[in-house]
């Protein structure tokens, strides 16, 4: 990772940075790698899932996820409390504090949980009939989303382990128990399916993946902390004001987010149609699963960060902002770049040349940028968790919230309303706040200007440099197989390959410091010795 913008003083201090930043490597890379392996499941069993069920049932299992996607957000400061407090208190040594922290949150999480059951068995089915759920399917549609709440909510009160290990930096070993469970869950997906039990199938296979998940990080947590003791009875008030204040604080800023990513739509849906809303669904598939990836990264970042801000080390906390901001935005550039230059070739190869998604490709081109800025702002969020200052990272989204409102109606009463006003309104609404977010973060923290667009931002734009540069050059292919999907697939896979050679190129030789070609050698040296080995090991094969 990059360094420290000074040495701490001390041999001891060296050791401790040493330390800091392998274990910080390691998290990264396998936060990274078991993200990929993640989408790469969920890619996969959409359509094997749809051989065996009805579209009609795969969206009573849509709605499901809709549901508790909402539901989730009622304890995300709960969450955020669990990782910056247990790395505050285990740095400090202080194992009885994670204890009552722990036991607080579990029987604060637990009532939300359970009135919220309680709650749902009486109101789902009027949700249904909202739905206009089929009357033969409601029995079915009943079980499914109480089940899956049910699951989810259990998870949402132990799962307060797998935050705890986050906390405690034990990030490898909480994605081997990530990977364990959703592999799991992605093989009784498919025995179920075919043992003939349908759509319910979903349901238990996903229960039996949580099952997993809590009780491998339970297990760890105990044998990570010897001396951690949980009991209803440690439920203090002093540990229920950090989930009330700091919680609360991220709990707004967190319900705020949500609202933002989703804006777009909802303005679509209220002032054109429920077809707008689709089209902007479909046209944010490709950069919405791009920033999933780095978007991990941040989350690794947040407890190495709250280290640094309590043991004092703060030119290395000043460091790690710099570097995380660095780091994400190159590698979402990387993917971004060519997806706002081939946008139009990217939707035809996936979709066809159907004349309802003919803005799609402005729309994925146009958000390409925000989203990147966007992920980009958790460095800067991570400062303000880290330092136990959650009311500073309001500035994003309520910044954000004003200028989509000031930018949407002005471009509804000088161009009318239309899907561009809100593209170019909402796109331009993340720029300004996020660069804004920047500005007031680097004056917070004492940081030039000058110097993070240097390091930061302005890398994360040659890509898109590229991008357009390879598409300038190919645009006579582009323009001839503009409604042939199969010849758009054909300069997809090609101007990929080209743009990923280029751009790699690009990037080691003129965009990485020492250190870091120094860190990817060290990440990707084992990997080559063990193709190595493969390689060896395989019979050669004479003709």
């Amino acid at each position: 990772m990059s360094r420290p913008l000074e040495a701490a003083p001390g041999a001891d201090a060296g050791m401790d940075r040493e330390e800091t930043n392998a274990r910080l490597s390691r998290n990264v890379v396998s936060s990274v790698g078991a993200k990929i392996l993640y989408l790469a499941t969920r890619f996969s069993l959409p359509p094997i899932i749809l051989a065996y069920i009805t579209l009609e049932e795969y969206g009573l299992w849509a709605l499901a996820f809709i549901l508790i996607a909402y539901l989730g957000m009622g304890a995300f400061g709960v969450s955020n409390v669990y990782v910056r407090y247990v790395a505050q208190y285990h740095s400090s040594g202080e194992t009885d504090r994670i204890g009552d922290l722990l036991s607080t949150g579990l029987v604060l999480v637990s009532i939300f949980a359970t009135a919220t059951l309680i709650a749902l068995w009486f109101v789902l089915p009027t949700l249904l009939a909202w739905f206009s759920v089929p009357e033969h399917l409601q029995p079915t549609a009943f079980l499914l989303l109480f089940g899956t709440v049910a699951v989810f909510m259990l998870d949402l009160s132990l799962g307060a382990f797998v935050y705890v290990l986050t906390g405690l930096q034990k990030i490898v070993l909480q994605n081997r128990i990530w990977i364990a469970s959703f592999l799991l869950e992605t093989l009784l997906v498919v025995t179920f399916l075919l043992m003939g039990l349908g759509v319910l199938g979903l349901l238990y296979a996903f229960a039996l993946r949580y099952a997993l998940s809590i009780s491998l990080s339970v297990w760890m947590c105990f044998r990570n902390l010897p001396g951690l003791r949980l009991s209803p009875l440690r439920f203090n008030r002093e540990h229920l004001r950090l989930y009330i204040g700091f919680g609360g604080i991220l709990q707004l800023s967190g319900l705020l987010g949500m609202f933002l990513r989703s804006v777009e739509k909802l303005i679509a849906g209220l002032f054109i149609n429920v077809q707008a809303v689709g089209l902007f669904d479909v046209a944010q598939k490709f950069p919405v699963m791009a920033t999933s990836i780095p978007s991990s990264i941040n989350a690794a970042y947040l407890p190495a960060a709250t280290q640094m801000h309590v043991q004092g080390q703060h030119q290395e906390f000043t460091g790690l902002y710099i570097g995380g901001a660095r780091h994400i935005n190159l590698l979402t550039g990387f993917m971004m770049g060519f997806m706002a230059a081939f946008a139009a070739p990217l939707i035809t190869a996936w979709l066809g040349p159907n004349p309802d998604f003919a803005l799609a490709p402005l729309i994925l081109a146009c958000f390409t940028l925000p989203f990147q800025l966007n992920v980009v702002t958790g460095a800067a969020t991570n400062v303000y968790r880290g330092m136990a200052r959650p009311i500073h990272e309001l500035l994003y989204p309520v910044s954000q919230l004003l200028l989509v409102v000031v930018l949407v109606g002005a471009g509804f009463g000088l161009f009318g309303v239309e899907i561009r006003v809100i593209v170019a309104a909402v796109a331009s609404a993340m720029i300004v706040s996020a660069l804004l977010y920047f500005v007031y973060t680097n004056r917070f923290l004492g940081v030039r200007q000058q110097v993070f667009l240097r390091r930061v931002l302005l890398p994360g734009l040659l890509p898109y440099v590229t991008g357009f540069a390879l598409l300038l050059l190919l645009m006579p292919w582009v323009t001839s197989v503009a409604d042939d999907r199969l010849g758009s697939l054909a300069v997809v896979l090609a101007s990929g390959l080209a743009y990923v050679t280029v751009q790699s190129a690009l990037l080691w030789f003129l965009q990485l410091t020492d250190t870091e070609k120094t860190f990817l050698r060290s990440r990707l040296a084992p990997m080559a010795g063990r193709l190595a080995v493969l390689r060896r090991r395989t019979p050669t094969r004479i003709s």
